[in-house]
């Protein structure tokens, strides 16, 4: 499998797991029996920690692939 073709997976898993979390998220906290007020409260609450969760996750591939870029590239001799 192409390094391109590996890439594509990789991005289209990890925009489909903060996807999926978000909209997972923001469902529950809907169909919670709740006054209007406090469910938009915990809807904010679900959105600021999705948003960091994302994040999170982004700052973390984005390591492992900038780690693996580095191991690839040949490092010049002085």
């Amino acid at each position: 499998m192409s390094k391109d073709k590996k890439k594509r997976i990789l991005d289209k898993l990890v925009m489909g797991a903060v996807i999926g979390g978000a909209i997972g998220s923001v469902i529950g906290a809907s169909i919670a029996p709740k006054e209007g007020k406090e469910t938009r409260e915990d809807l904010k609450e679900v959105a600021k920690t999705a948003k960091q969760s994302s994040l999170s996750l982004f700052h973390k591939i984005k390591g492992i692939m900038d780690r693996r870029k580095m191991k690839k590239v040949p490092h010049e001799e002085d």
